[in-house]
């Protein structure tokens, strides 16, 4: 089924509705600008072509606000329609408003260029724009502020206001320069002019104050001599109805006094291209805006800018030419369309009750959920209604998002102001005219589904009822479908695998969007659209995500962001007020008074979402200008932190939400999520390329890494964990980083690692028990669809995606099976259709339709498909597409262009936009459009079920193989490493060789054994070559060539041509007693024979492999070769070696194939398996980041595939790790390791766990995974089994 959301499509063209203003970004000085994200002039002044009949001059333009200004004006405007629609709403916080009166200036570096001529021999118009503000002053300022001196007696500054087209809320300001003219020469010469514009020297300030209150009086125009400005007439002074410092008192006066605006109307001449291109460069360059707020001292960079969405070519009634009259802040921010509704019922003639209001109304059921307001019409003549009642009727609504709460009377249980207002439809309102029509229509707009009209009964018939709804001006949308559900990998299995419901999830997806866009409202994200209808900081994490998978409207989440931010704050973070330390510099308090939204998490939630809108947005900007509010937030919360422990204090005061649930399963989860805000800050501020205050920078490190601290220091890191904790710990990547702490230090002395061997046991296996707590039923569950959606995504991240896809149909399906059309504020699924209305102690007070209920939007493309982003903006993102969905496609839109994913049952369709790139199995794809075989496809999901069987190792206490074995002869030996395990055909012994270390070489012995866990008769396998030959400095045997390469078959050797062979890794270079060597480089490889199995020689004397040959040695294997693994398949040979790359000693591995054993040719595409740097697999360095080496390859029949078993080297140790290929050349790797250093309570592998030879023992049942292990006891041959012995 495919999914399209009503009158929206996928489309990445802008289609503007009227006065749809577009935000843009502009060039700022360097000192504060991203290097490498600046926007130039054509991206301001856009390109038009000389078309027929198309003027010589092209007009365009642009609107400045200060920074933040016209989002908390719209903020205010927003708060008080809220409160005049008397909703029942609980907003905490003091809120940071907008400066109705504030100054504007701007650099003309290159003023001359700017010279248009002039009407008269002494004027020069310096420039022309439009304002909403009245202009109260213009004078000249150096870079400090003063007024310029330098300007003669000959140069004058004035300015001209008119009101175009009688409006008084718009001004056309025109600036000119007053100067006297030389007597000779060219008059039309801008240079030829004595004074003038040639005395602003570079880097002087045009300083203009302007004022929207209309509170000033006199000042249509003013005059400048040497920059000082005086009225013409009248005086300045302070307005009467301000607070002494310039601001307007009440809410409703801010919302009708807006922020100052100014509308550049910027001529270009028709060019050629490239001229118009020069010519729009210069006037970059004279664009450098800034704003300061009324009684401020600090200047703040204008970092956006708006235009509009038509050319500038129309007259005013000067006959100049005219800028916009819609301002931005007066835009439309809705798209309102009538709705009728899809059925109709009379109370009275249904079980509905027996009151009167019932007898004479009628139900309108819209069919789903509504923004917007009712509008009841009927005709004001009606002759055949007998007896004609009195005129107007008496008319009432009652509304409801459910059918009970639009039956409800009772007005003390009105979550909404259900008031109408009345008018007729002709102009002398007579109602004798038959076409007219009595209106009532609703005072504000109501969230509902269903109303319920009262009217007396005579009327019903001809009583129309639509809906004006009301809808965010969306330009795009993405899409997302489904085809024919999932396939069973295993019907049986039905806890599993039964995925099988398409429908119900394109029902689900539908209504989850659905829910979003009627939340995005005058171009915020509020939390509901009946409660509370503003934006909340807490909704904003879930509906970003949503958002950026649905709908990718930047501007809607950065308008939530920046009021946000300035909750709490009487002035701006501004250095004259700041202190540095986040302390107003005069009064020494805190420069913010509250938390965001009031609630001590919800300044937690502010810091991640500012780390999510870059991950999934990329805009580099928008961070620049907040930047000092982000870090004001945290030095803030840090000042209220435990000095020593980094814990954050939480005192009895302070609101705490988390979610509803009991306040003592919250103190967990506040300080993961503090630690996880700290994280993101410092992510944050390492996007900025100048950091304002490096101490605070370092603030944030050293406070973090006390809490980590902290952390370790606990006996029981998850005592007292509820499920919130757990799902933010795994969301967080804290465990990640508790287990790198622990990993930090020098391990090479185990005496001097003990503390830390103990803090490491603790992290080891944080992520799996979190796992199970969140798979079993014991923790109190979940309360909203907020944390529903937090937990579906860390059960999909710990790898159990199947399992999330189940809670999702379980959870919001559960809210589809209630009627619903939207999601709700929260929700159980065992409470009753008749409960889901009831909320703080009120019948009808839920939210039906609430923002952080949308989830189901990003979690479908993330679990289904494996769709997110890596890196800021979707630059790199990862395709992962879930196994056992069948077909699925996804459509999503980034800034470099839409993402295209088709998943059917035979292939993975996939374009990747220009200027990004795609992860998929590891492998990187640029721009372009991919297609790929379903059947060479692996899933993280796949790899993750794949290594369960090789999980949850039980240890042996001691080495099976002790690192000085005693060996006859062969006393000296001190190191004993790389076990392989082999049978004798016609023999029943269990065979394995291994290398002893006497300081000299390596040498290979072997060991044999009757139940594999003691190990006797050892003896020399194959010693150290002749002098001057390859392996004269030592041999590593173990690649050997098997009967059968089935993981669970016995490792028999097969016998070719009368022998048994195998590859041996070697080395040319021998240490002596006083100085020895250790692997020294380069290596080799070579290849041996044995007729018995248990004594070997070289076969031919030429290596096969080397840094030498054959073929082209690239730089990764430049260094030594090391040791190999024989894999015999379809009567090829496949060799599998690492190889190491100098200085940063990095091994990799590679393959190189043979048909003879003798004759190898290295993989094109080498290496195979490359070291883990792929951005986003964590947050902190991976398990495999400096080696991928010592590859045991083997098939799995029973799943078909192949499985090779490495040692990765990373995070302070060496472990065991697994990866997966269809086709022994394309592996995917399982990030998480089987088994990690240290694990052995006895100490035996806490340096290294690696190396291993796996056999499964039949008469037991039992994995046999034998390794070398290095730790305590020194480095020897270590036992792990499945199962306890």
């Amino acid at each position: 089924m495919d999914i399209q959301m009503e009158n929206r499509m996928v489309n990445t063209e802008t289609s503007p509705q009227p006065h749809g203003w577009t935000r843009i970004n502009i060039s700022i000085p360097a000192s504060t600008q991203p290097a490498d994200d600046v926007i130039d002039a054509a991206n301001i002044i856009p390109d038009y072509n000389q078309g027929e009949g198309q003027a010589e001059m092209a007009y365009h333009a642009v609107a400045f606000y200060g920074p933040g200004e016209l989002e908390t004006y719209r903020h205010t405007q927003l708060q008080q329609a809220v409160k005049d629609a008397k909703l029942k709403v609980w907003y905490p916080g003091r809120w940071h408003r907008h400066s109705p009166r504030a100054y504007f200036r701007t650099r003309l570096d290159n003023v001359q260029e700017l010279w248009k001529g002039g009407s008269d021999d002494h004027e020069v118009v310096l420039f022309q724009f439009r304002s909403n503000a009245r202009l109260l002053s213009a004078e000249w300022m150096d870079q400090m502020g003063e007024e310029l001196q330098s300007i003669s007696q000959n140069t004058r500054l004035r300015w001209q206001t008119t009101m175009p087209i009688h409006n008084e809320d718009v001004f056309d300001h025109t600036l000119h320069i007053s100067t006297k003219r030389s007597r000779s020469g060219n008059d039309n010469d801008p240079h030829n002019i004595s004074g003038g514009v040639h005395e602003l020297k570079s880097g002087s300030f045009l300083h203009m104050e302007f004022d929207t209150t209309g509170q000033y009086s006199g000042l249509e125009g003013m005059d400048s001599d040497k920059g000082e400005s005086t009225p013409r007439s009248g005086g300045g002074g302070e307005p009467s109805d301000s607070d002494g410092d310039g601001n307007i008192k009440t809410d409703s006066d801010l919302a009708e006094n807006p922020p100052p605006c100014i509308i550049l109307q910027l001529p270009l001449p028709i060019f050629t291209p490239n001229q118009n291109k020069q010519h729009e460069q210069k006037y970059n360059e004279c664009r450098n805006w800034e704003w300061k707020e009324y009684g401020s001292k600090d200047w703040i960079p204008i970092s956006s800018c708006w235009k509009p969405p038509f050319k500038m070519d129309t007259l005013n009634t000067n006959g100049n030419v005219g800028a916009p009259c819609i301002f931005p802040h007066q835009m439309d921010l809705s798209k309102v369309s009538t709705v009728l509704p899809k059925s109709r019922v009379n109370c009275g003639n249904n079980d509905l009750g027996s009151a009167s209001s019932l007898q004479d109304a009628f139900i309108n059921d819209f069919g789903k959920e509504l923004l917007g307001k009712v509008c009841i019409s009927i005709p004001a003549s009606l002759p055949a209604v007998s007896p004609r009642p009195p005129l107007p009727p008496i008319v009432k609504l009652r509304v409801g998002e459910t059918l009970e709460e639009a039956l409800n009377d009772d007005e003390d249980q009105f979550e909404q102001c259900l008031d109408l207002s009345y008018h007729l439809t002709t102009d002398d309102h007579s109602t004798e005219d038959f076409n007219a029509e009595q209106v009532w229509v609703s005072n504000h707009l109501l969230a509902f589904r269903y109303a319920r009209v009262i009217i007396p009964i005579q009327y019903h018939y001809h009583a129309k009822v639509t809906c004006q709804a009301h809808s965010p001006l969306l330009e795009q949308c993405s899409s997302f479908s489904f085809g024919n559900g999932c396939r069973s990998k295993n019907p049986d299995d039905p806890e599993k695998y039964q995925l099988q419901n398409c429908e119900q999830d394109a029902e689900i997806w539908q209504a989850a969007a659905d829910t979003l866009q009627l939340c995005i409202h005058h171009n915020f994200i509020v939390d509901g659209i009946k409660r509370d209808r503003l934006p909340w900081v807490g909704d904003l994490a879930v509906s970003l995500m949503a958002n950026a998978y649905t709908f990718c409207d930047k501007e809607c989440t950065r308008w939530s962001l920046t009021v946000l931010g300035r909750c709490g704050m009487d002035k701006l973070a501004l250095p004259s007020h700041d202190d540095g330390e986040g302390k107003d510099s005069s009064t020494k308090k805190s420069m913010l008074g509250i938390h965001v939204n009031g609630i001590i998490d919800y300044s937690l939630w502010f810091i991640i979402c500012h780390w999510l809108y870059q991950r999934y947005f990329g805009d580099k900007h928008f961070l620049q200008q907040e930047w000092r509010l982000i870090e004001l937030r945290l030095t803030y919360l840090i000042g209220l932190c435990n000095d020593e422990e980094g814990w954050l204090v939480i005192n009895k005061e302070d609101q705490v939400f988390i979610d509803w649930t009991a306040d003592g399963e919250k103190y967990n989860a506040v300080q993961i999520l503090w630690w996880q805000a700290l994280d993101c800050g410092i992510s944050l501020a390492q996007k900025m390329t100048s950091l304002g205050n490096k101490s605070q920078y370092q603030s944030m490190k050293e406070t973090m890494s006390r809490l980590e601290n902290s952390f370790l220091k606990m006996e029981d890191i998850q005592l007292g964990f509820s499920r919130h904790s757990h799902i933010l710990a795994v969301l967080s990547g804290l465990y990640t980083r508790l287990e790198d702490r622990a990993r930090e230090g020098d391990w090479s002395n185990p005496d001097s690692s003990d503390d830390r061997w103990q803090t490491l046991c603790r992290c080891r296996n944080l992520y799996q028990q979190s796992a199970e707590a969140l798979r079993g039923d014991q923790l109190s569950p979940v309360a909203t669809p907020n944390m529903k959606h937090l937990e579906c995504l860390a059960i999909s991240r710990l790898g159990e995606r199947p399992s999330a896809l189940k809670i999702i149909r379980s959870y919001w399906g559960g809210m589809l099976a209630r009627n619903a059309t939207t999601f709700f504020e929260a929700f159980n699924e065992n409470e009753s259709l008749a409960d889901v209305a009831q909320f703080y102690d009120r019948p009808f007070a839920r939210s039906l339709c609430h923002a952080w209920a949308s989830g189901p939007c990003s979690l479908y493309p993330e679990i289904m498909l494996g769709l997110r982003p890596l890196s800021d903006g979707w630059q790199q993102w990862i395709c992962d597409p879930l196994d056992c969905v069948l077909s699925v496609s996804a459509a999503i839109i980034t800034q470099f262009g839409i993402i295209d994913v088709q998943l059917d049952a035979d292939s993975l369709c996939v374009v990747v936009p220009d200027k990004s790139t795609m992860i998929l199995m590891e492998k990187s794809y640029s721009s372009g459009k991919y297609s790929f075989p379903r059947e060479s496809l692996i899933s993280s999901q796949l790899v993750h079920e794949w290594s369960k069987k090789y999980r949850g190792w039980q240890h042996h206490e001691s080495h099976v193989i002790k690192p000085n074995p005693m060996i006859p002869s062969y006393e000296t030996i001190r190191m004993t490493d790389v076990p392989t395990v082999y049978q004798i055909p016609e023999d029943d012994k269990f065979y394995m060789s291994f290398i002893g270390y006497d300081g000299i070489g390596y040498q290979t012995f072997v060991a044999e054994s009757s139940d594999l866990l003691e190990w006797t008769n050892m003896k020399l396998a194959m010693g150290y070559g002749e002098e001057g030959m390859f392996d004269f400095g030592g041999v590593v045997l173990g690649a050997y060539l098997y009967e059968n390469s089935d993981i669970d078959a016995p490792r028999v050797l097969k016998r070719k041509h009368g022998k048994f062979y195998c590859l041996y890794g070697a080395y040319a270079k021998k240490g002596t007693a006083e100085c020895p060597l250790y692997e020294p480089d380069p290596g080799y490889q070579g290849l041996a024979c044995s007729l018995d199995g248990l004594h070997w020689q070289r076969e031919q004397d030429e290596s096969i492999l080397s840094v030498y040959s054959p073929g082209i040695v690239k730089d990764w294997e430049k260094d030594s070769i090391y040791q190999p693994w024989l894999v015999e398949h379809v009567e090829r040979y496949y060799n599998f070696y690492n190889a190491k790359q100098m200085p940063q000693w990095v091994e990799q591995l590679g393959l190189a194939t043979s048909k003879d054993l003798r004759n190898w040719t290295r993989h094109a595409d080498n290496p195979i398996l490359r070291v883990d740097k792929r951005i986003g697999t964590t947050i902190h360095e991976g398990y495999d980041t400096q080696f991928t080496s010592d590859a045991k390859v083997f098939w799995d029949r029973d799943e078909s595939h192949w499985t090779m078993f490495y040692f990765g080297v990373g995070k302070g140790g060496a472990h065991i790790m697994a990866a997966y290929s269809k086709d022994l050349i394309h592996w995917v790797r399982d990030s998480n390791p089987l088994y990690t250093a240290g694990e052995n309570p006895s100490g035996l592998d806490k340096q290294y766990a690696h190396k291993i030879s796996l056999v499964w023992n039949p008469f037991n049942e039992t994995w046999y995974m034998f390794y070398c292990a290095v730790g305590d006891a020194g480095r020897g041959i270590g036992l792990l089994t499945s199962r306890p012995l």
